[in-house]
């Protein structure tokens, strides 16, 4: 490999890529490590404008060509980053990724098959068909078997994709002849989405991209258990006929963020059924329990819905991001988006342009996502990926019953996945001051490295939130997490 300007020679030196490559895996290896072991901090708390302050550096003009100089650079990075592996990492909703995903991203980053069109990603487009007939499967195979849908980069796009699908078939019900993704909205369309109190964010969000508004969305309340209460359902959808409204979708939640709580998907979907309702599940967090022999019938009844959102790098344990919009009818998928783009798209039906997956996505560049996935249910099966997702729901389980053992702390209820919420009562402390209690509790263990937790508010009640991800949190690092708040608390009021 030769070239005539040196500086670009050694930019695609393979012999330098090998070296450096080989380097990279040993230091993220020993990263690996250290962090399953626990041996060093979750987080290095450092304040952010601080921090932004020392990143302020002068734009590089000149090339160093030195790269053994920007490995210390990656491990001081890699230091300062949050620690996903390590087992007292138990704040959000990002799982400690797969080390075989890992490298399978290295391999979709420097092949970059940009998938916008079959030709420019002919392996990566027949993955990608590949996994989405898998989940489609574990959905149910009988139900679901002119299922579909497509990857895409994060589960707000994909609840955006399958609300715009929904609001395109509800139209259609209705006999409108309006075409509101030629023409825009109307004020006399009064569209209405019919979600759970604790949808996610991205549901609204969605109303507000598609210019419906937020208000569009009605949030139903659920009960003690985070569930989506039927009655307060039907009460939202009498009071959308009474006024005329046009409901183009109800959200049920398979696993929602601030609890893990799944709503009643069976009677959910068989009341949407009935009354002709496009049913979403939001399954971003859960819908990976259907990978579970033991826990499945906790989502009985999702094969009623019409669309489902589904995370891998979630409880499927792939690096982040990579979500996946599935269909019942693989018809609909092709409802999204209505685009004219010759340079992409010359075919004069949906089956014409089935291999080319931007026509159904908001993405045209998409990196090849789905071989992380497909590796790993090749390599592990669903029985070996069915075993993460009964690990992390039994260690939630065991987390709930050490808390509830506990007379100074209070459990929120007991947990359906593998969310956690739970606070720590002083004594002390008047009711009103237990939120902001619960607050500095959680930024002091944050800020000194221990654990990382969050929190979450509902109904006006904060409580402290954990996240059981890593397979190598133990037994003993819930009690230490809950001696930490215990002890900090006592620091705190102390003080």
């Amino acid at each position: 490999m030769k070239h005539h300007n040196k500086t670009i020679e050694a930019m695609f030196d393979p012999s330098q890529f090998a070296t450096l490559g080989h380097t990279l895996i040993d230091l993220l290896a020993r990263h690996l490590e250290t962090n399953l072991t626990g041996t060093a901090k979750v987080i290095h708390w450092q304040d952010p404008a601080t921090q932004d302050l020392n990143w302020q550096a002068p734009l590089p003009h000149s090339a160093s060509h030195d790269l053994n100089a920007l490995l210390p650079k990656l491990e001081e990075i890699l230091k300062n980053n949050l620690a996903i592996h390590h087992p007292h990492n138990m704040g959000h909703q990002v799982s400690t990724p797969l080390p075989l995903a890992a490298l399978c991203d290295l391999v979709a980053a420097l092949t970059n098959q940009a998938m916008a069109v079959y030709e420019a990603g002919p392996s990566a487009t027949m993955l990608e068909r590949q996994v989405i007939r898998w989940l489609c499967t574990l959905i149910d195979d009988q139900t679901w078997a002119k299922a579909g849908g497509v990857l895409t980069s994060g589960g707000a796009q994909a609840n955006l994709t399958a609300l715009l699908v929904a609001r395109q078939v509800t139209l259609s019900r209705h006999a409108s002849k309006h075409n509101i993704w030629k023409s825009g909205i109307k004020d006399t369309l009064k569209l209405r989405i019919l979600a759970s109190e604790h949808a996610h964010y991205s549901v609204s969000r969605a109303a507000g991209i598609m210019g419906l508004g937020t208000d569009s969305v009605m949030k139903v309340a659920t009960n003690q258990k985070g569930q989506l209460e039927l009655s307060a359902l039907t009460h939202a959808h009498q009071t959308c006929l009474k006024n005329e409204d046009i409901v183009m979708a109800v959200v049920a939640n398979a696993g929602c963020t601030p609890t893990g709580s799944i709503d009643p998907l069976l009677s959910i979907g068989e009341y949407c059924h009935a009354h002709a309702i496009w049913f979403h599940v939001d399954g971003a967090h859960g819908a990976s329990t259907l990978l579970s022999g033991a826990h499945r019938d906790r989502l009985k009844g999702v094969s009623h819905a019409d669309s489902v959102v589904w995370d891998g790098h979630k409880l499927m344990y792939m690096p982040a991001a990579i979500s996946a919009v599935l269909f019942k009818d693989e018809q609909h998928s092709y409802a999204a988006f209505n685009q004219d783009a010759s340079y992409l798209f010359q075919g004069e039906s949906h089956l014409d342009e089935t291999f080319n997956t931007s026509y159904r996505t908001l993405e045209c560049t998409k990196r090849m996502m789905a071989l992380k996935l497909w590796a790993a249910f090749s390599v592990y099966g669903i029985d070996g990926m069915g075993q993460l997702v009964d690990e992390a729901y039994a260690k939630a389980k065991l987390f709930a019953e050490k808390i509830k053992a506990q007379p100074d702390f209070e459990l929120l209820m007991a947990p359906e996945t593998n969310i956690v919420c739970f606070r720590y009562l002083e004594a002390a402390l008047a009711e009103a001051s237990l939120n902001q209690h619960q607050s500095k509790i959680r930024q002091k263990i944050v800020q000194s490295g221990a654990f990382h937790l969050t929190q979450v508010d509902l109904h006006g009640i904060t409580w402290l939130r954990t996240t059981l991800m890593n397979p190598f949190t133990t037994a003993e690092d819930l009690d230490q997490l809950l001696m930490t708040v215990a002890k900090v608390s006592q620091t705190i009021q102390a003080n």
